[in-house]
């Protein structure tokens, strides 16, 4: 079966592909989508860029984009860099049959040509997009809106008083 490092990228890829065409997706965006931790989705990334995957880019409104077109980015591509395995050995002669070896053979040959014809786009959706957020809610610290200021109601001095209690009553005149 696949590793989880190349079922892990494979994930990555296909919300990128299913992000609108031409926007980055952070890292930390993306790790909270599949549920994994930034520095260990950062390093599959970086395996990922190097070898012409992805593009990154610096900087306020970065971040990830698939480097190809998804429909030409196999998923046998990713497997086959993030979880080489051993190239079996063959039977052959005379010897005696070795059945698991043949199986296996068989059975690795079937995955390797369904992988091979199996494209990241054809897993893309538009419902799995990633939900970015808003600048506002990127550059808010987390807190919450102040309370209205509160202004006593009282005059300013003590000339306003007057027109502050209105007109005079028969108790302040005598």
């Amino acid at each position: 079966m696949l590793g989880k490092k190349a079922l892990h990228a494979i994930n990555a890829l296909i919300a990128m592909a299913s992000m609108p065409l031409g926007r980055c997706v952070t890292a930390s965006q993306l790790a909270s989508q599949m549920g994994l931790s930034v520095s260990y989705l950062e390093s599959l990334l970086k395996v990922l860029r190097e070898n012409g995957f992805v593009r990154s880019t610096r900087g306020p409104g970065g971040g990830y984009v698939l480097a190809a077109p998804a429909s030409q980015m196999s998923v046998w591509s990713v497997v086959a860099l993030l979880d080489p395995r051993p190239e079996p050995q063959r039977v052959t002669g005379e010897a005696q049959i070795d059945l698991d070896a043949v199986l296996g053979t068989a059975f690795d040959d079937h995955i390797r040509t369904h992988l091979s014809s199996t494209f990241i786009g054809d897993h893309a959706q538009e419902t799995l997009a990633i939900k970015t957020q808003s600048p506002r809610q990127i550059l808010g610290f987390g807190l919450k809106p102040m309370a209205p200021r509160w202004v006593p109601e009282a005059p300013n001095s003590v000339f306003q008083l007057s027109q502050f209690l209105g007109e005079p009553t028969a108790a302040w005149t005598t």
